[in-house]
């Protein structure tokens, strides 16, 4: 008689062959791709996530120095009035008789003193001598800050007249500013 248990074994030796084939297939054409799309997409997550970190880093740098940039930018807005490349101080002081007659100032003197060197740029003091009333030369300081080159009050020296009529004398020194000349 014949072992009929050989058979039995034969297919169930096939049975689980085909089965730990199909297993390895599985898991060689689908499992594996799988875990590594899975392992390639963590570690683009992580990648996004560090970018996102620096980013949000470099926005709270960029937020700090917004306000600087303002200020920066508030600070040089008027640069090309305060520091003329020209060194015209003739079309100035023109422009500074005339509206110390429009103010009404009267017995005005104007003359220009030594530059004062500052680095790229210098100063150029300009002595103003006059007298008026107060609203006089309240007038002309607004219109004075009304020209095209800006400047500045280094000194001022008011005087009350003796007679009090309300008459001010007026001793200032008013400086402008440009670059420096080339030598």
């Amino acid at each position: 008689m014949k072992d009929k248990s050989a058979p039995n074994k034969q297919r169930a030796i096939v049975t689980v062959s085909g089965f730990a084939i199909l297993l390895v297939a599985f898991a060689a054409f689908s499992l594996v791709p799988y875990l590594k799309t899975v392992s390639d997409l963590k570690s683009q997550i992580a990648s996004i996530n560090a970018d996102l970190q620096k980013n949000a880093q470099q926005r709270a740098q960029l937020e700090e120095l917004k306000p600087k940039v303002q200020l920066i930018s508030m600070q040089v807005s008027n640069y090309d009035r305060l520091v003329p490349r020209n060194q015209d101080l003739g079309s100035f002081l023109e422009q500074l008789s005339q509206e110390l007659d429009n103010a009404g100032l009267n017995n005005t003197t104007k003359r220009a003193l030594p530059p004062t060197i500052l680095g790229k740029c210098q100063q150029l003091p300009i002595e103003i001598k006059g007298t008026g009333s107060y609203a006089q030369f309240h007038r002309f300081l607004k219109r004075l800050e009304s020209l095209d080159r800006m400047s500045s009050v280094s000194r001022l020296t008011l005087e009350s007249d003796v007679p009090m009529n309300g008459n001010v004398t007026i001793d200032l020194t008013l400086s402008i500013y440009n670059t420096k000349p080339a030598l």
